[in-house]
Parts: structure tokens; C-alpha cells; sequence
């Protein structure tokens, strides 16, 4: 049986300030829990934590000569999830696993932007809309995340 967080896990974006482009993305991966841990029983609970490492604002120009903008984001999602084992001495442990994520953020039509359309001082924001997380076995966790990624005016 997966651990499953139903519904919405985060607001995305927050009420009252609206995305200027976003996009969603589905992070999947198989994990094998460490050869020093024992077998998993049971998956207790799943947490995350998103970093940013790259934005870039990229520039180009097309064979036509028209000039346009798209954003480019990466990072990564740090997935914690605490586990059962059947082992008398520690029943409860923690593992970490990396899931590294990569997107273009584009208008609705999936077009870049006009030059000079996106703000000049905005930010981007990640969230976790659903996760799922499988014990396949006692030694594999598998990893299922959607993710929001939209861009806002810092303004």
C-alpha cells in the first residue's frame, strides 16, 4: 500500500498572487534504501524539502529575427521518509533520497515570450501539488512527484 498524500499537498501558487507562467512537471524515480539500513516494513511518512540551483532568464533570437525570452529552471527535491524495520533494537528509521528536476518555463501555448514580456524582477516558486511513495519491497522505494513551478512578479 503507497504512503499517499491526497489532495493538494501545498497552495500553489498563494491566493491573491497570481502566476505569470507556470508549468507542471512529474519527478519519478526507483530508490534502493542503503546497504547499512535494515528492510522496510512500512513507509511512516514522507517529507520534502525543494532547492533552487539554476534560473536563467535565456535570450534568443529565431531564423525569422524576432527576438524571445523563456525562463530556465532547475533543482532538486530532497525526499526524507521515515520507515518501519523488523528489527528489535531501532523499528524506526530515516532515509534521504535526490530527485533532480529540470523545466522551461513558457507561455500557455507552450511559445517562448516576446522579448522584454517577462518581468524584469520576478521570482520562481516550486511546490509539491502530490507525492506518492511505494514500498515495492523491503529494499526499493519508489518516488512519485508533481510538481507547480511558476514564475511571479517580485513586484
Amino acid at each position: 500500500m503507497p504512503f499517499e498524500n491526497t489532495g493538494v499537498v501545498e497552495i500553489c501558487p498563494a491566493p491573491g498572487r497570481p502566476a505569470f507562467a507556470f508549468t507542471q512537471i512529474f519527478v519519478s524515480e526507483t530508490f534502493e534504501i542503503p546497504e547499512q539500513k535494515p528492510d522496510a516494513e512500512q513507509i511512516i511518512l514522507a517529507e520534502h524539502n525543494i532547492t533552487l540551483e539554476d534560473v536563467q532568464l535565456v535570450k534568443f533570437t529565431d531564423p525569422a529575427g524576432n527576438e524571445w525570452e523563456k525562463v530556465f529552471v532547475a533543482g532538486n527535491i530532497y525526499k526524507l521518509v521515515q520507515y518501519s524495520a523488523a528489527v528489535p533494537e531501532q523499528t524506526v528509521h530515516f532515509v534521504k533520497f535526490q530527485l533532480p528536476f529540470q523545466t522551461i518555463l513558457v507561455d500557455d501555448c507552450g511559445n517562448p515570450f516576446p522579448l522584454g514580456t517577462i518581468p524584469t524582477d520576478y521570482v520562481v516558486h516550486v511546490c509539491v501539488e502530490k507525492q506518492i511513495v511505494t514500498l515495492l519491497d523491503e529494499r526499493h522505494i519508489l518516488v512519485e512527484v508533481l510538481l507547480m513551478v511558476w514564475l511571479e512578479d517580485a513586484v
